[in-house]
């Protein structure tokens, strides 16, 4: 039978390899549509676990006009009172506080590379820094509380996540989490110094995350952390010099415009600020909010966009794959058309008709085969998408089409006796 395929392919190459080439286009992009709709399916459910029955809206301080802020600080104990504010706020129990902002740190300029050099994406030029006789570099930088990590869901690929303890203060060194874009380039355990809001703070990597983790962050419905250092709010313990607090002002300032989470009904969000109220109020701190928070409603959009998008898809694809198949089975009709007269010849040498059958199934299968590990060798290797469950997909389709498109010849070379007068005008054709 092997010969007889080799004979096949040789005298009709032209015709296979076209066969070969729709099949490769066929597999691709039944490929690329379920890894599309695997997407689709994960991002609206990921935007639907998030933010599915939930309130959201941001907090502001009062203290954004300079007069303000110097008055404020001014006050001998206006540190002590950020302090308490953002503790409320960050351990209330009717609702949760997301403390998170993506301020630049500096790191030595070692051959960094640009992606996680902050403000790459925009065009502009690193700020660079000398001290100590040594170059440092503006690094892409999010801060975060634990509520973040958990709320967004953050995971590892490696080391450990962020937990209570890491965000308690400690004379050592302040654990860091790195996105997944810098495993090339460190490792969990690794120490290094970073200068953070004017202060040198050495930090050590306790795990990458997951890649493509992200968070909805200001007017961005999917801001990813792959080229992010992610640095926890810690509590700072009652700060010993003039820089410790001018540290810890900025710092404080910064986590408590953070954003406040509550269960999307009238009782919860009428009772919302009423405790926000009290907790601002035992503070003597003085804040307003926006109502609703921009990315809530962009992810109201989003959802819109993605459900539009799915049906969108869906409809082109049952579309493009009905038509291609249609064009691949009657490419397979008419070639076997003309195939019958070799199938005759081989008949009255004494061959079976359930061997022609197998070489009906051996010619078909051959090509519809190649073009399945030629489309899972290009999403593997060069488009470097997809993953098993795909390749299966793609495998049981392969075979239906195999089955499908062997079905009605073979039935016609069981059931019917051969016409050797048509044939020889077929093959002469």
């Amino acid at each position: 039978m092997i010969s007889e395929l080799r004979f096949y392919l040789k005298k009709y190459k032209l015709l296979a390899f076209f066969f070969y080439v729709q099949t490769t286009l066929f597999f691709l992009m039944i490929g690329t549509f379920i890894i599309f709709m695997d997407q689709l399916n994960y991002e609206s459910k990921s935007l639907q676990n998030i933010y599915e029955g939930k309130a959201i809206y941001q907090l502001l301080d009062n203290y954004y006009e300079g007069s303000k802020y110097a008055e404020f600080t001014s006050q001998p104990d206006y540190l002590i009172r950020l302090k308490k504010y953002y503790t409320e706020l960050n351990t209330a129990e009717d609702f949760q506080y997301l403390a998170m902002f993506n301020h630049h740190i500096l790191l030595k300029d070692e051959d960094i590379h640009p992606r996680f050099i902050y403000n790459y994406e925009q065009g502009k030029q690193a700020y660079q820094r000398e001290l100590e006789n040594e170059e440092f570099i503006t690094i892409k930088s999010f801060q975060l509380n634990k509520q973040v990590i958990d709320f967004f869901d953050l995971n590892v690929t490696e080391g450990i996540l962020l937990d209570e303890e890491h965000f308690k203060y400690s004379s050592e060194v302040m654990p860091v989490l790195l996105g997944s874009s810098y495993r090339e380039f460190y490792e969990v355990g690794d120490e290094i110094n970073i200068i953070y809001y004017f202060k040198s703070i050495p930090v050590k990597v306790i795990g990458f995350l997951e890649e493509n983790s992200k968070v909805y962050f200001e007017n961005q419905p999917e801001f990813y952390l792959d080229n992010y250092i992610l640095l926890p709010y810690i509590e700072y313990n009652d700060p010993l010099t003039g820089v410790d607090e001018k540290f810890q002002q900025i710092n404080y300032f910064a986590r408590i415009n953070g954003y406040v989470v509550t269960d999307d009904n009238p009782i919860a969000t009428q009772s919302l600020f009423p405790k926000i109220d009290a907790i601002a109020n035992k503070a003597s701190i003085s804040y307003s909010y926006i109502g609703m928070n921009p990315h809530f409603h962009q992810y109201r959009g989003l959802m819109t966009v993605l459900i539009e998008n799915k049906v969108l898809v869906q409809s082109i694809f049952i579309f493009s794959s009905v038509l291609y198949f249609i064009i691949i089975n009657i490419i397979l009709l008419l070639q076997q058309k003309r195939r019958l007269s070799f199938f005759a010849i081989h008949f009255i040498n004494g061959a079976t008709k359930f061997k022609l059958v197998k070489m009906l199934w051996a010619e078909i299968g051959t090509s519809l085969f190649a073009g399945y590990i030629t489309s899972c060798i290009i999403f593997s290797q060069i488009l470097i998408i997809g993953n098993l469950r795909v390749y299966l997909y793609l495998l049981l389709t392969c075979i239906t089409m195999i089955i499908i498109s062997t079905l009605f010849p073979a039935y016609k070379l069981l059931t019917k006796p051969f016409d050797f007068h048509n044939e020889d005008k077929g093959e002469n054709l």
